[in-house]
């Protein structure tokens, strides 16, 4: 199991090293000295005919919110690579790349459809001879801060353009694999009986809601499955979804007054996403233009989820300490992406919050952390129950001064000895003894002296029989063993013997030696019964006393009944 186990540590630990040394390759795998960034000096007109008016690419154009349409004008360099093709990616438009007269390219209709147009990545071929010619982009959109956005467009030849969608995903790639382990590691650890439950289901609901996003965001999945409503419509839901959960974690661990402040920030995220799917759904497209209200709120709430998790730790709460670390990355990345790819103030290719995954590793370590930490506590409280149980029903099965077993202990297991053996005949035996003339110790030399050889006694017989058999204190001087599958036979062998050890061995400092009886008698199959068995012990030790003590009697045989005449028996003995 064990070589196994490391068999697979190795493999998944090689697996890892081939998918980061690719990566690193990716990164660092040169393109073409022919690539260019069309940026810069752009020109723009809202309607054809107008006159073009000069911006500065990739940020959008001066537009009036009224304007659904953009014309974007620049010109194509006199020098193009190979098989040259533009890369660009786009949000909710619709568009028509031109160059020279010639439309190049389509995508989408330019009037408004059911949940907008989606997000997606274009390589567009441009045909030869297009070099120094004027490249134009036709675009259309419901939502004014999508409206002729493309991002930043990048010239080059085919195969370098897919290198580079490659590129763009390293981060996601790199951290998704990371995010998915956090989330095993807490459904592992959420099914201990020690888990803050709810704080667990909420940060697994808040993982799940983070890996769907960055699966969303990376370029390689329209290579998997070309759908960009689809993709559009739960990336920008788990966006809305994300500071929701991450809010309702923070509501886990603050103290019962940031519990308060927590619940206005949780429902107002959860009235902002209530209100944008109905829009959504309704055709107004509410999940984008309801962006510019949610990059609006989510500083202002998360300084309020700052202020509640920094008063907690105030007051020693140490998961609130944990916590804020994610909550200051996450929250900080997140304004920031939202400047970037909603607002234009700046333009990044990708977005800052797959970085942040190493920030809930913190939160996660912790939580993780103190979850051992309080079942090894509970360990051991369990621990000390058991054995503060294991004494209790010790002591109340236990005899105080021979250590054996009391009555109770024997009903228990004589039971159950007769339950799995009700139909057999002698498969098991009990042997009582007596020790001989015990009153005479207690009057010659004292009840003190009388407890020393009582255990003494106890030790003797505890010394010369197995453990498995159950040794009973019955009452006063008298004892009984309880032999499981031993015939009556092999128990009169053992009564013997143990007569012979009793009668050799010297007790209280060697000063006194007793002598003991015993009565010997088995089980006799279904129509036997505990009492009738102990009734026959009983009397084959009262046989024994009779005929002259320190002795061994069997009970009685007889075809008609369990017994018969105890003189005729004792001639036989």
């Amino acid at each position: 199991m064990q070589a196994k186990s490391a068999e697979w540590y190795t493999a998944v630990a090689l697996r890892n090293m081939f998918a980061l040394f690719f990566f690193m390759a990716l990164w660092l795998l040169p393109v073409s000295g022919m690539a260019a960034e069309l940026e810069g000096q752009w020109y723009w007109q809202a309607e054809a005919g107008t006159e073009w008016q000069p911006f500065d690419f990739p940020h959008t154009p001066p537009l009036d919110n009224h304007d659904d349409k953009v014309w974007l004008k620049t010109t194509l360099p006199d020098m193009l690579p190979k098989d040259a093709s533009l890369l660009m990616q786009s949000r909710d438009q619709a568009f028509e790349v031109w160059v020279g007269d010639e439309c190049i390219y389509r995508y989408g209709e330019l009037r408004p459809a059911f949940m907008a147009y989606g997000q997606r990545w274009h390589i567009v071929n441009l045909p030869k001879g297009s070099a120094g010619q004027d490249l134009r982009i036709h675009a259309y959109s419901p939502s004014d801060h999508n409206l002729g956005y493309f991002g930043k467009i990048w010239l080059d030849s085919d195969v370098d353009q897919v290198l580079r969608i490659f590129r763009q995903d390293i981060p996601y790639l790199m951290n998704i694999p990371l995010a998915a382990f956090l989330l095993v590691l807490m459904l592992i650890y959420a099914g201990s009986p020690a888990a803050p439950k709810r704080l667990y289901k909420s940060f697994i609901a808040f993982m799940s809601a983070f890996l769907v996003w960055m699966v969303c965001a990376t370029n390689s999945k329209q290579y998997l499955f070309d759908a960009p409503l689809f993709w559009r419509f739960f990336m920008q839901l788990s966006e809305y979804l994300l500071p929701l959960l991450a809010n309702i974690v923070i509501f886990q661990v603050v103290d019962r007054k940031g519990k308060w402040l927590m619940r206005w920030t949780v429902l107002a995220y959860a009235l902002l996403l209530v209100g944008v799917l109905a829009a959504e759904f309704m055709g107004f497209n509410g999940m984008s233009r309801g962006l510019a209200l949610f990059y609006v709120l989510l500083p202002l709430l998360e300084l309020v989820a700052l202020y509640a998790i920094v008063r907690s730790v105030h007051y020693g709460n140490m998961y609130a300490k944990a916590v804020s670390v994610p909550l200051v990355f996450m929250a900080g990345a997140g304004t920031i992406d939202g400047l970037s790819m909603y607002r234009h103030w700046y333009v990044m290719e990708g977005h800052i919050l797959p970085y942040t995954t190493l920030s809930l590793c913190v939160f996660a370590a912790f939580i993780v952390r103190n979850q051992i930490k309080r079942e090894r506590m509970l360990m051991t409280r369990e621990k000390g129950l058991k054995q503060e149980v294991t004494q209790a029903i010790e002591k109340a099965t236990t005899d105080n001064l021979t250590k054996c077993y009391n009555r109770n202990k024997l009903e228990v297991v004589l039971a159950t000895e007769i339950l799995q053996h009700k139909n057999e005949e002698e498969p098991f035996t009990l042997v009582m003894m007596d020790i001989d003339f015990f009153k005479r110790i207690n009057d010659n030399y004292g009840h003190e002296v009388g407890d020393v050889v009582l255990a003494g006694f106890a030790q003797t017989i505890r010394q010369n029989i197995k453990r498995k058999d159950l040794f009973v204190r019955w009452g006063g001087e008298e004892f009984l063993i309880l032999f499981r599958h031993c015939t009556g036979e092999e128990a009169m062998m053992i009564a013997e013997r143990l007569r012979s050890k009793v009668e050799e061995t010297p007790l209280h400092d060697g000063r006194i030696h007793i002598t003991s009886s015993l009565g010997v008698a088995s089980w006799h199959g279904a129509e036997d019964s505990e009492a009738k068995l102990l009734k026959r012990v009983d009397e084959a030790l009262y046989m024994a006393k009779r005929t002259g003590r320190n002795r061994v009697c069997r009970e009685p045989k007889n075809n008609m009944h369990w017994f018969k005449n105890l003189y005729s028996d004792d001639k036989t003995e």
